[in-house]
């Protein structure tokens, strides 16, 4: 009798001190894949002990392989011999890495899930160190892969090019919102502005702080949409910072309007949902994404939202929100200005198309297309 589909998945950015961003991604699959998959046996590479808020695991073996890797050097020794070590006493029938980075090939079939390539398209974001050891990490794990998923068709096209790797195995299994949001009532929109700006309206961004994200510049077009309209507004910057902005602390430290600038750090998903619900709009000028998840979670809050026209932007808003050029602070000051003189029945028509919008991305939806793609891969061993 054959045994049963042996799969083995890197599960190192499930972080016992909070996710970020590759860790929801593979929380929210493995949780979805081991539920809808019970017939496979489940192996979850980590790189510490496990914690109670893994009980999603408790269908699945759960191997703890040293070191602790928190640097790129760690990062290297662990997928590069840990891994390997482990795949030969566990013998999967394919092995997947939700950050992309793959041990060299032996007898276990690898997919390895690309997230996006601003470190070869922006590597001014990234230390030069950091920088060049990402770009070969990941031109190496492409090169070993069988299969390789990204998150948006941007990215595919992108991986495409950038390593002329095959588009027929190229597969795109679209990101989610971290939770289901839902629009708040007028009671409960209310109830949130109070909370986190005194009552005033507000539009808000949601992410790391870091240069890619272009913060810099939505201070600047909320200077010039404050000083033009007079007013009232705040702007709610969400999140924390990952790398050195010298130019959003300029921005910063030069805005005319500081004390309308909120910043309530990172947000768990209640106040994530209470912040999106009441907001004016979000605005996400990003200079380049792999997919931009505060955008989906926007639509589903119902909340107008204002994205950058780069990257994969234009094809994760569809019609659903307004695209504006992110280099340009005077058309993202208009495109302010223009979300708070909105008549009710555009405003409705905009939330409608968002709710729609969001209505097509799906972690259920996703597992799925990874699990084919994963049982593929497994048949060719």
């Amino acid at each position: 009798m054959n045994r049963r589909l042996r799969i083995a998945v890197n599960g190192r950015w499930l972080l016992t001190s909070g996710l970020d961003g590759t860790g929801w991604y593979t929380r929210a699959l493995l949780e979805r894949l081991m539920a809808q998959h019970p017939e496979v046996e489940w192996h979850v590479l980590v790189d510490r002990p496990s914690s109670a808020s893994w009980d999603f695991l408790t269908n699945a073996t759960v191997h703890v392989l040293p070191p602790p890797a928190r640097h790129w050097t760690l990062w290297h020794l662990w997928n590069r011999a840990a891994v390997p070590a482990a795949l030969k006493r566990i013998q999967p029938d394919v092995y997947w890495s939700p950050d992309g980075m793959l041990p060299l090939r032996g007898s276990v079939p690898l997919v390895g899930t690309v997230h996006d390539l601003g470190f070869v398209h922006r590597p001014q974001d990234l230390g030069r160190v950091l920088g060049a050891y990402y770009r070969w990490i990941y031109r190496s794990s492409v090169r070993q892969a069988d299969a390789l998923l990204t998150v948006s068709e941007t990215t595919r096209t992108d991986v495409h090019r950038t390593y002329g790797y095959p588009l027929a195995q190229l597969h795109t299994a679209y990101n989610a919102p971290q939770r289901a949001f839902a629009p708040l009532s007028p009671e409960e929109a209310h109830s949130a502005r109070a909370r986190w700006t005194n009552g005033r309206p507000y539009f808000l961004a949601v992410g790391s702080f870091t240069p890619r994200k272009n913060l810099a510049l939505l201070l600047e077009a909320f200077d010039l949409f404050k000083e033009k309209t007079g007013s009232n507004h705040e702007l709610v910057l969400v999140g924390d910072s990952l790398h050195a902005d010298p130019a959003f602390d300029k921005a910063l430290k030069n805005t005319q309007h500081r004390s309308s600038v909120v910043f309530p750090g990172r947000a768990k998903s209640d106040a994530l949902q209470s912040l999106l619900g009441a907001a004016e709009a979000l605005c996400f000028p990003s200079f380049f994404e792999g997919f931009g998840i505060p955008l989906v979670e926007a639509f589903q809050a119902g909340t107008p939202v204002i994205s950058s026209s780069a990257s994969c932007m234009p094809e994760i808003v569809g019609d659903a929100g307004w695209l504006v050029d992110p280099h340009s602070a005077t058309a993202w000051a208009n495109a302010l200005e223009r979300t708070t003189a909105l008549p009710r029945s555009e405003r409705q028509s905009l939330v409608e198309r968002g709710l729609r919008r969001a209505a097509d991305f799906s972690w259920d939806r996703s597992a799925e297309t990874v699990f084919n793609v994963l049982s593929r891969a497994a048949s060719r061993n």
